[in-house]
Parts: structure tokens; sequence; C-alpha cells
């Protein structure tokens, strides 16, 4: 089945630990600590989430979104922010009318994924490594 896609929405796990077994069932991907990214679910299923828009989502997560103390927050590693990034760049050219928010956007009691989406993309360099 074939979805029209209008939102490609960016949350965090909200975990600790990667080595503490994570449910990762509410996403279509997650880029791990490592900067790998797990596929959890085909892009073509829907992903009860956010009932608002799940029909016309993609949920891609970090793993990690809670500090030490477990308070929520921005947990990512430069390694797995740029995979994030690059993940995010390659789903806005599959969907090109998609718009790329937070869950918070969506839903204002989330604090999730504990940054501003928004912000970030405006702002995000990507470390590029350039040889002399």
């Amino acid at each position: 089945m074939k979805r029209y896609i209008k939102h490609i929405i960016i949350h965090s796990t909200a975990t600790f630990d990667p080595k503490v077994s994570q449910h990762y069932g509410c996403f279509h991907y997650v880029v791990e600590r490592t900067g790998e990214i797990k596929k959890i679910h085909p892009e073509n299923s829907v992903i009860k989430h956010l009932p608002s828009v799940d029909a016309e989502a993609i949920h891609v997560a970090y793993a990690g979104g809670r500090n030490k103390a477990g308070a929520l927050g921005d947990t990512r590693t430069p390694v797995q922010e740029e995979a994030l990034f690059n993940k995010i760049v390659a789903l806005s050219v599959k969907y090109p009318g998609a718009k790329i928010c937070g869950h918070n956007e969506l839903d204002a009691t989330a604090n999730c994924p504990g940054f501003s989406v928004k912000d970030w993309i405006r702002n995000y360099e990507p470390d590029l490594l350039l040889s002399a």
C-alpha cells in the first residue's frame, strides 16, 4: 500500500542506556548512538504514535532522550546527530512535500525529541572531513 507522506516526525526513544532493552515499535527508523540506522517497520506501515497524522507520517527516532537524572532532553551523540540528519535528508528527497517536525510540534504535551527540530535543521553543519 502506497501512502501519501505529509510529515517526517522526529522523536527520541526516551530511554537511557542503549544496552537496556529498547522498545522501538512506534517508529519506522531508529538511529542508534553509534549512528547505525535500524529499520523497524516498512515505510508503507501506519505506525500508531500521533493519531491525527499517523496515516500520513514517517516516524524517525534517535535512541536516547533521557539524561542520567532521568529528565527528558537532547542526548544525541555527534555521530548519531549526523546519521539522523542524513536520514532526514534522504526521506525529504523521497517525500519532497513532507514537513519535517518534532513530535513536540504536533503534541504540545510532549518533550520529545528534546530539542527544536526547526532550529537544529536550520543551523546544523555536518562535520565534513576535508582532505588537505
